[in-house]
């Protein structure tokens, strides 16, 4: 729902391309009518020298679901095959080499319009409802953003009860999933904050189609370096390159209730360069603190353990092509159906997926709506301290930032996250602290007002929000509450148990606050009050599950769109559907 996006049609998809899009190797209901037994399955394992990260029988009911390849590599054509060959850890010869299309970032090679942000409202409701772009909002908004994150204004800072105020239900692991997701669908790096301006003029350097470019990059035939290519053993079974630890002793999950269980690590960390510690990843943001960077981690490892799966299976076919569509298509599927249910709420999910109109190919721009307002609630959902893990039982978000910074490169074999703590997986019954994020209200962490690396504004997240929804003319909450048909909020409501002195500032200048309110601010007041803060609001609902569902609707690629429909076959502790806690669960990172 881009306003005047100027659409280009929509090339067609290559007929290697459609072929593969139909043949998956999971499709929804397959069970192998020559089932691998349990003995054979261990004998395999063995023979190949794999390390599964779930029980042998959990394996064997994934492994089962998965057909055998129609196309053969042995069979592709002489030319492909050969060059497979070559591009193994001994060769790594990439010069005159065919790789397949789908090895590369599905948006490269079905070309839309899509590299833009743009509008979700029309230019009447923003031209009707925004503020102004002046120096004295500026200055109504740098205080507003201020006290936002003073000292003291969080009632419950270290208690991780949900039944104290200030503190959610939602496990904190989810906080930083979704910034490892906002990484994979927005990128910036042209608007500016001193100056109105035109979201339709703002590149997005990120694909918007949940493709985890952020972690595959552009696929091994041109990224390389962030890829283990086999020595032995099938050509296409490519897997992620892992990093290292700096040996400071045990660290990470442990197989006990106490520290005693924790074993030294050695491999829990992104590959970095040599000397300067630079992460060799797809998206250098997710380098940005220690537990997003071991996320990014997780991830690797668990596209690594889809490739073992595959092996298991003795998968005939392109095993990394297939690896890469099964680990995108079940984080698609939790994204959907684990963080977007607990964020927007059941209704919301369901609403958009049963309305949201995008047809395949067709043209979209990100919405600024969401990616610079409404999707930023989870700014106000950080926690001033954190257990990370027997270790470290009270790091302070200062240190969470700190150590995943030189000196401390690479990360510290004790600092590796104990993902235990941070999602509700089956061995989180060993931990003594399950982190729970904020509540998402008006009030975010004082940490969150001295960013490393910057100064000044930059350095205050809340001020540096409010400017760029300025400086981007962005629709009043008010606005798009009406233009959405929702309800909007009351003056009683938007000022509900806030302190003397914001309700001051909302009601300064004739209360233009309060008439045209910072979307972003709106959508967590609105959150705060309607939600309790647990979730979102009606507004900042819609917005945000329709812009996902739009995303992966309009995907030839996405879950959502494959032939017969999609249902996970991964190990998971809900049989049917798969979490997040199921994927750091398969991936590994939850067990010493």
């Amino acid at each position: 729902m881009a306003e005047n996006p100027t659409p280009e049609p929509a090339s067609e998809i290559p007929r290697v391309v459609q072929e593969f899009l139909r043949d998956t190797a999971i499709p929804k209901g397959f069970v192998n009518p020559k089932p691998l037994r349990l003995d054979d399955l261990r004998r395999r394992v063995n023979e190949i020298d794999l390390l599964p990260t779930v029980a042998p029988e959990d394996l064997l009911e994934s492994v089962n679901r998965i057909k055998p390849a129609r196309i053969k590599v042995e069979k592709l054509p002489e030319e492909q095959k050969e060059s497979l060959s070559t591009l193994k850890a001994r060769l790594k010869r990439f010069h005159g080499t065919r790789i397949p299309l789908y090895w590369f970032p599905f948006p490269w090679v079905v070309s839309t319009c899509a590299d833009r942000f743009g509008y979700r409202a029309p230019t009447a409701v923003r031209t009707a409802t925004r503020l102004p772009f002046n120096v004295a909002n500026q200055a109504l908004l740098a205080k507003l953003g201020d006290m936002m994150g003073d000292a003291g204004r969080d009632p419950n800072p270290l208690s991780q009860n949900p039944g104290d105020p200030g503190v959610s239900s939602l496990p904190a692991g989810y906080v930083y999933f979704g910034q490892f997701v906002d990484h994979d669908i927005t990128l910036d790096v042209s608007s500016t904050l001193d100056a109105a301006t035109d979201a339709n003029t703002v590149n997005n350097m990120r694909s918007p189609t949940l493709d985890l470019d952020s972690v595959y990059g552009r696929g091994p035939g041109l990224d390389a370096y962030l890829y283990a290519m086999p020595s032995s053993g099938p050509p296409t079974a490519i897997k992620l390159a892992v990093g290292t630890n700096r040996n400071l002793g045990p660290g990470g999950p442990s197989s006990t209730t106490d520290a005693g269980g924790m074993g030294l690590q050695t491999t829990f960390d992104v590959p970095r360069v040599a000397g300067t510690n630079t992460a060799v990843i797809g998206d250098p943001r997710n380098d940005e603190n220690l537990i997003v960077v071991q996320f990014h981690h997780a991830m690797l490892r668990f596209h690594n353990a889809v490739v073992d799966l595959l092996l298991a299976a003795s998968f005939a076919g392109d095993i990394f092509a297939e690896a890469k569509r099964i680990v995108t298509h079940h984080y698609q599927w939790a994204v959907v159906n684990d963080y977007l249910r607990r964020i927007c709420g059941n209704a919301a999910v369901d609403d958009a997926l049963n309305t949201v109109s995008a047809p395949i190919g067709s043209s979209f721009r990100m919405p600024v709506e969401f990616s610079v307002a409404a999707y930023r609630f989870g700014h106000s959902m950080i926690r001033d301290n954190y257990w990370v893990n027997f270790n470290f039982k009270a790091a302070t978000l200062g240190q969470v930032f700190e150590f995943n910074r030189n000196p401390q490169l690479p990360v510290f074999s004790n600092w590796v996250v104990d993902f235990n703590a941070f999602f509700d997986t089956p061995a989180s019954v060993l931990v003594p602290v399950h982190n729970k994020a904020r509540r998402i209200d008006s009030v975010l962490s004082p940490g969150l007002e001295s960013l490393p690396g910057f100064t000044g504004m930059m350095a205050i997240l809340a001020t540096r929000n409010l400017r760029r929804g300025l400086a981007l003319g962005l629709p009043s909450g008010q606005g798009m509450a009406q233009l959405l048909g929702i309800p909007a909020m009351t003056t009683a409501q938007l000022t509900s148990g806030l302190p003397p002195a914001e309700v001051a500032v909302l009601n300064s200048g004739g209360g233009l606050l309060l008439a045209k309110t910072p979307l972003w601010y709106y959508v967590l007041r609105e959150a705060a009050v309607l939600a309790g803060g647990n979730r979102l609001g009606p507004v900042g609902a819609k917005i945000v599950a329709e812009t996902f569902v739009r995303i992966l609707k309009r995907d030839a690629s996405s879950y959502l769109n494959v032939a017969g429909g999609f249902a996970p076959m991964l190990p998971s502790a809900t049989p049917g559907a798969f979490t997040v806690a199921d994927l750091v669960t398969f991936a590994g990172v939850t067990t010493p």
